[in-house]
């Protein structure tokens, strides 16, 4: 017992002072303050891990400079909304959100025709949709042809297309029948307001994509779970959290139940209880239609779990349930041993999908078809799914979802299949499913997140000793600090 608070002990102090070393020493955008908006997910996927890994320094030590800090970067967060900055999503709404574009989102070139209307809408996916191209060149003297190209992408090339409603050749569908997977890209054909006489074509160039802009479910997750986690530690613990940011909690909270009911639309359920949020067929975005990862709506589950405490409003602990039994429902476990999938299986993207020969019957307006994806969760993502794990299992008022083996099942997924053992040194694998590939050495710096599962395997410290890296590989990011403050615990 001694040697094992010695190791606890020890990495206690090592999390505390790599916190503040990896603080100090963030640059560009990564940090110290908050950027000004959230085009390219910096607040969504960097500055949330910095607002967790103070929540948890407050948390852990109890000091209240550390609540203070928090507060200042909610502060500058909440400045970054897009009804604050007058931004709007591609619907033209103006909402408290963070939206993001950049490589996040479907890219659009608008093709006018000779007399500069608009007629052809050519949609890419991602990834690396941002930096295509669309090439526009005649094509005999009726048609015309377009070419998709773009570094690290293959290029597209549709011939004989026309602008024309009746024609065969009518554009939009043309290029749906020349859809495939990796290239992805769809067309929507813009019907000029005033019949045309002619032959109608679009001006030959050129011509750049833009990436649409769009709120994204998990974003608002990942940023709203500190904010209303601050508020349940004033709860809890009281002298954790200064006065002065005391009284601003109750904005804060207002704001997270703001941000989070934007996106009460994409909200769903399964037949048998599980909940999840989905993108919508006509969002800009590579899955439309579709599920999200599980990592992703667990990132709105977490807030939900807080607000649950918090409010103890049945809505929130009725979504937070029903998340849990998403996950829960997900666990396959093997000789005591559990795993996952990084899509859930009960969704589009695990199952894959068909084209049906319409664009609207096909359930989303940007893939057609895709092939299945039934990979494990990796040991990135496996972040969020972790923490709402024991956050849920430890939240008071919560129904019962994860009974005492399911715990150890998952903390038996670190000792049996998230590591690699052997000869050498020991490594974190990329995924849960036991027979992944090597990690890579950003991977590693991400093992502390599942010290939380040494209630249920003496073993966990051991390991996370072992394959942390004393300082994790450049650039720091604001992960990097949250997994600091994880090891304070």
């Amino acid at each position: 017992m001694p040697e094992f608070i010695d190791r606890f002990t020890s990495l206690r102090r090592a999390g505390i002072r790599s916190f503040h070393e990896t603080e100090r020493n963030l640059i560009g955008v990564n940090g110290p303050e908050v950027q000004p908006h959230n085009e390219a997910g910096v607040i969504g996927w960097g500055t949330s891990w910095r607002m967790q890994g103070y929540l948890l320094m407050a948390r852990r030590t109890g000091r209240p400079a550390y609540a203070e800090r928090l507060a200042e970067l909610i502060d500058q967060v909440l400045l970054a909304r897009d009804d604050v900055r007058g931004n709007r999503d591609f619907r033209g709404r103006c909402l408290p959100v963070w939206s993001s574009a950049h490589k996040f989102t479907a890219a659009t070139a608008v093709l006018h025709d000779t007399e500069g209307r608009p007629a052809l809408e050519v949609t890419v996916c991602p990834p690396r949709a941002k930096a295509a191209k669309v090439t526009v060149a005649p094509d005999g003297e009726r048609h015309f042809s377009i070419t998709v190209s773009g570094p690290e992408r293959r290029d597209l090339t549709v011939d004989g297309l026309s602008l024309d409603p009746l024609d065969e050749r009518r554009a939009d569908r043309a290029v749906y029948a020349a859809y495939e997977q990796r290239t992805a890209v769809t067309a929507r054909l813009v019907l000029p307001e005033r019949p045309v006489s002619g032959n109608r074509r679009p001006a030959p160039g050129v011509f750049p994509v833009r990436p649409a802009t769009v709120s994204l479910a998990a974003q608002t997750g990942m940023i709203t779970y500190p904010m209303a986690g601050l508020a349940r530690l004033a709860r809890e613990r009281p002298a954790a959290v200064p006065r002065s940011v005391r009284n601003r909690l109750d904005g804060y909270l207002d704001a997270v139940d703001r941000a989070m009911r934007v996106h009460d639309e994409q909200w769903d359920t399964t037949d048998d209880g599980r909940g999840f949020y989905r993108w919508l067929p006509d969002e800009p975005v590579s899955f439309a239609g579709a599920e999200l990862p599980t990592n992703e709506f667990l990132a709105m589950g977490r807030t939900a779990v807080q607000l649950a405490v918090v409010t103890g409003d049945t809505y929130w602990c009725e979504r937070a349930a029903a998340m849990a039994r998403a996950l829960r429902g997900d666990l396959t476990v093997a000789g005591g041993v559990a795993s996952w999938p990084y899509w859930p299986s009960f969704g589009r993207v695990y199952q894959g999908w068909q084209a049906t020969g319409s664009p609207k019957a096909d359930g989303s307006d940007f893939r057609p078809s895709y092939r299945a994806v039934t990979v494990p969760e990796d040991v990135t993502h496996a972040l969020i799914d972790l923490d709402f794990l024991c956050l849920y299992h430890d939240a008071p008022g919560l129904p019962d979802v994860f009974v005492e083996a399911d715990m150890r099942a998952v903390a038996n997924t670190f000792t049996h299949h998230a590591i690699k053992r052997g000869t050498g040194p020991v490594r974190l694998r990329h995924d849960v499913g036991g027979q992944g590939r090597r990690g890579t050495d950003r991977e590693q710096a991400h093992v502390a997140a599942w010290l939380p599962m040494r209630r249920w395997s003496r073993e966990v410290p051991r390991y996370v000793r072992a394959i942390r890296p004393a300082v994790p590989p450049p650039p720091l990011m604001g992960v990097d600090t949250y997994c600091a403050a994880l090891l304070t615990q």
